[in-house]
């Protein structure tokens, strides 16, 4: 969290903000889990009315965390092109619509079917290239500020970088899995030859050695 961040949101805010990022850190590899956690506590920190993870997949947004007035809508496919959050990954931008019913961005349909007016999205990055949108909801126009966006973005920083911390785990659990005994945990012949290929490495000598 940078200085900048903290020297515009109250400290009530800020613990609520450790707290949560202290949660993530017990919750572990399990980003389900993860992100559904953050949709909940960020509908209460942001006074919104609903708060959702949408992951880019193809052409289409999923809602792959929902909480609120959104909930029932968990798994809900928009097309990408014409919907806010499609722009928000598109160009990697905050975006605000203070009305959706007078918002040219944003997919009226869909607005109307979740029962929202207002909603702030942030871009979710993963090795820095944006792979969905954090959003908060509102039955009400204009109902969040420059601190809710603040919030919004760093909550946004906590799940990037839960996936981030989720496909190291994945890749040291598969190279684990290649390299030992399933039964002992003892390290097998997988393991003995890429360790030797290593040490061959460091030392300089050709691989035939």
């Amino acid at each position: 969290m940078s200085s900048k961040d903290a020297q515009h949101l109250s400290p009530q805010t800020l613990l609520r903000i450790i707290g949560v990022q202290t949660e993530i850190v017990k919750i572990g590899h399990d980003l389900s889990c993860v992100m559904q956690y953050v949709v909940d506590q960020l509908q209460d920190l942001a006074g919104a009315s609903g708060a959702i993870v949408e992951l880019a997949e193809g052409g289409d947004m999923v809602y792959r965390a929902a909480s609120g007035l959104a909930a029932p809508q968990l798994g809900l496919r928009l097309g990408r092109q014409g919907s806010l959050s499609g722009l928000c990954v598109d160009t990697g931008q905050v975006l605000v619509c203070q009305d959706c019913e007078n918002d040219p961005r944003v997919d009226r349909a869909a607005c109307r079917k979740v029962g929202l007016r207002s909603m702030v999205v942030a871009p979710l990055f993963h090795q820095e290239a944006v792979v969905g949108a954090l959003k908060v909801v509102s039955e009400a126009p204009g109902r969040f500020t420059d601190e809710h966006v603040r919030v919004l973005e760093l909550m946004a920083e906590l799940i990037a970088a839960s996936m981030f911390y989720c496909a190291q785990y994945e890749v040291s659990e598969l190279y684990r899995r290649a390299t030992h005994d399933p039964l002992t945990g003892i390290g097998n012949r997988a393991l003995f030859y890429d360790r030797l290929r290593q040490s061959l490495a460091l030392a300089g000598r050709p691989s035939f050695a």
